[in-house]
């Protein structure tokens, strides 16, 4: 199965001058955890809740007064429409990450994340433990 078949299309984007509290109303509106940044329409990072918390909050930072491109993931892990679930799944172990972007001819197409390839990986190993059951009988 390739990502083109579960990813999200669905985003939410900012561009990287945007203030983080106006970022974060905007993930908490859209009920995400990350947004990803763009400008000119190609991806230039990913912000998510974890570095709201941990870059901004914990830093005693204003997010009224401190940028996204400012703590934001520059140049961020990204994946092709095409790509298998399982080479994504394990790239995104290899990376630690938990959304992973998709991108097509350098353009945004969608997102991916741990929760849509769980589900997903669920059925596949369900369905071949219910084929190693039947083969066993």
């Amino acid at each position: 199965m390739q990502l083109k078949e579960i990813m999200r299309k669905e985003l939410v984007t900012a561009k990287p001058d945007l203030f983080i509290r106006e970022a974060a109303k905007r993930m908490k509106d859209e009920k995400v955890g990350c947004v990803l940044i763009t400008e000119d329409g190609s991806l230039k990072g990913i912000l998510t809740d974890r570095d709201i918390a941990c870059s901004v909050v914990a830093e005693g930072k204003d997010p009224s007064n401190t940028r996204v491109r400012e703590i934001m993931k520059s140049s961020p892990a990204f994946s092709s429409p095409d790509t298998d679930i399982m080479e994504a799944s394990r790239l995104m172990a290899e990376k630690k990450i938990r959304r992973l972007p998709i991108l097509a001819n350098g353009k945004l197409q969608g997102i991916v994340t741990t929760s849509d390839l769980a589900s997903v990986l669920k059925k596949e190993m369900d369905n071949f433990l219910n084929v190693e059951e039947l083969y066993h009988l």
